[in-house]
């Protein structure tokens, strides 16, 4: 008589409320569809209280997103509809995207180019991450965080936290980076971002059925906001997502992940 497998934790961290599925959407499905349990934790997730920035970047962001008068709030509905659709936990970590960070008057982060590249100094994210734990970091059968594709200034921060409890695993085959999609599609983007990752790396790709990559482009259509900020329609959404994740050696999908190497 054969028994059922142990149901385990899987814990995503996503540095925003669509990076999670943007790019591992596909496996979270495949998880919860055997029946494990998996929780996104989206680290810069919080609303904004007070008088909005006045840049540049934040004007061209709302005006994209076409969000209604909360778009915080807008983008958080967004998340939560997309995982469940998928059938997956969502924690958001009360913490403002960097576009909304403040040092007193000064906007950290005012333009599309700042949002790429060095954390600003004054920037008060990680210090306020140092007091919020990964979900049962001891029990999790992985934790995936993101590599840094793109070095988007919040992605490099949430990559970091993670590293930095993650030292206190007793065992690092647990983790997991994952190649942050669309920023992916850039040439060399992915190859760059491992040339600059500070711990030796191994593939550990996840391969993808048909029913899981249908899974992740209707979660990732539930970001109504984003899709006009990456692609002109859901129907370009959709062949995008199938030729950047698509197996040249299987003709099916495949998801990027790396594990820490021995």
């Amino acid at each position: 008589m054969s028994t059922a497998p142990a149901r385990e934790t899987h814990v995503f961290i996503s540095p925003h409320f669509d990076d999670g599925i943007f790019s591992c959407g596909g496996l979270a499905r495949q998880l919860t569809a055997a029946g494990h349990a998996v929780t996104i934790m989206t680290i810069m997730g919080g609303l904004y209280h007070g008088e909005l920035p006045d840049t540049p970047i934040l004007g061209d962001l709302h005006r994209r997103w076409s969000a209604g008068e909360s778009p915080l709030r807008s983008r958080q509905i967004e998340d939560e509809n997309a995982s469940n659709s998928i059938g997956v936990d969502f924690m958001h970590v009360p913490l403002p995207d960097c576009v909304y960070r403040l040092a007193g008057d000064l906007a950290l982060y005012p333009s599309e180019e700042s949002l790429f590249g060095e954390i600003h100094p004054a920037d008060y994210a990680p210090r306020l991450l140092k007091g919020i734990q990964i979900p049962e970091l001891d029990t999790a059968a992985r934790v995936y965080l993101p590599l840094g594709v793109g070095r988007h200034v919040d992605h490099q921060i949430a990559r970091e936290w993670g590293l930095t409890q993650a030292r206190d695993i007793p065992d690092r085959s647990a983790l997991r980076f994952y190649a942050e999609f669309p920023y992916s599609n850039a040439d060399r983007a992915t190859e760059m971002a491992l040339k600059e990752f500070g711990l030796p790396l191994a593939p550990a790709d996840v391969t993808l059925s048909e029913n899981d990559i249908r899974a992740k482009i209707k979660a990732i259509a539930c970001y109504t906001s984003q899709i006009s900020t990456f692609w002109p329609s859901l129907d370009a959404m959709e062949a995008n997502v199938r030729r950047a994740f698509a197996d040249p050696d299987t003709g099916g999908f495949v998801e990027r992940f790396w594990k820490v190497a021995p």
